[in-house]
C-alpha cells in the first residue's frame, strides 16, 4: 500500500494550465502501463488546444467548462467524463471567473 497527500505545491504550469503528473510521485519501481494527472483550469482559463499519440479521458472533478474536439464543442462539469482518440485535437475551457475546474487526466498507447 502506498498514499501521498496531493497538495497544491506539486503542481506545475503545463498546457497552459497548473498539472500534477501523479506517477511521478510513487514508489521507484513501480510503472503501471498508463499516465495520470489532476490538471486545474484557473477561472476563464483554458488547456492550450493539442492532440497527441495516446489515448485519453478526463473526469470532470469539479467546475464547469466547455469541452472541445476536432472543432465540436459541449458543455461539461462535474461528473462528466470526456474521451480523446489519438491525434484528435482537444482542449477545455473554464466557464467561470469565480471558480477553478479541476479533472483528473488518463492517458494510455
Amino acid at each position: 500500500m502506498y498514499t501521498k497527500q496531493i497538495d497544491h505545491s506539486l503542481m506545475r504550469a503545463e498546457y497552459g494550465v497548473l498539472v500534477c503528473r501523479l506517477l511521478e510521485h510513487l514508489p521507484d519501481g513501480l510503472s503501471p502501463g498508463f499516465g495520470a494527472s489532476v490538471v486545474e483550469v484557473a477561472p476563464g482559463g483554458a488547456v492550450d488546444l493539442h492532440g497527441h499519440h495516446e489515448h485519453e479521458l478526463w473526469l470532470l472533478i469539479s467546475g464547469r467548462g466547455e469541452f472541445e474536439a476536432d472543432g465540436q464543442m459541449r458543455p461539461v462539469s462535474e461528473t462528466t467524463l470526456c474521451y480523446m482518440r489519438p491525434n484528435q485535437q482537444h482542449t477545455i475551457r473554464n466557464v467561470s471567473q469565480d471558480d477553478s475546474l479541476k479533472f483528473l487526466s488518463i492517458w494510455w498507447d
